[in-house]
């Protein structure tokens, strides 16, 4: 009889902390998922953030699936494709730093400081890949190239480390922001 009560109770304690957890969830703000819009709430930042490093991380078919699930007509959207585009190849590149542009200025005042910065850390690799072109193409040996290349590749592999730092610690700055809200 003991047993049955303490089984009881403890049940009833069970339901009553899983009903207490499924009152407290709160509703996702709009433009809060997993793919960032131009809604101006608290999130903003923190979505556009996540969203630039995941699309840092990335593969090739990640960046097919979000392509094919984001729109093209609102600002919005072009500047996620921009965001997936400017971590492909180079040949898209051109095409992110178009999208960048035009969707910069409709963006939230808050938003404008994180998408420019991301234009221009395009625009120093679209940059760094013409001059490497360029200085493989002066070269007359394959070794030559070849070193080049490899120098060239660990410029670019700390630089986007560095990048990777930069994202996290503006990460950080919005979240302890946003915890003394």
């Amino acid at each position: 009889m003991v047993s049955q009560i303490r089984t009881t109770l403890a049940l009833v304690g069970v339901m009553a902390l899983a009903g207490c957890q499924s009152l407290s969830r709160e509703s996702v703000p709009y433009g809060c998922g997993d793919i960032p819009t131009y809604a101006d709430n608290v999130c903003l930042v923190d979505t556009w953030i996540a969203f630039g490093l995941q699309a840092q991380r990335g593969d090739a078919e990640w960046r097919e699936e979000m392509l094919a699930d984001v729109g093209q007509r609102r600002m919005d959207q072009k500047a996620v494709r921009a965001v997936v585009l400017s971590w492909d190849g180079p040949g898209e590149w051109q095409k992110a730093s178009n999208l960048y542009k035009a969707s910069i200025d409709s963006a939230p005042a808050r938003l404008q400081p994180l998408l420019r910065q991301w234009l221009n850390e395009l625009e120093a690799r679209r940059q760094l890949y013409a001059q490497r072109g360029n200085s493989v193409r002066g070269q007359g040996s394959r070794h030559d190239g070849t070193q080049a290349l490899k120098r060239e590749n660990e410029k670019l592999k700390q630089q986007l480390k560095e990048m990777s730092d930069k994202l996290e610690a503006l990460t950080d700055i919005e979240r302890t922001i946003n915890a003394r809200d």
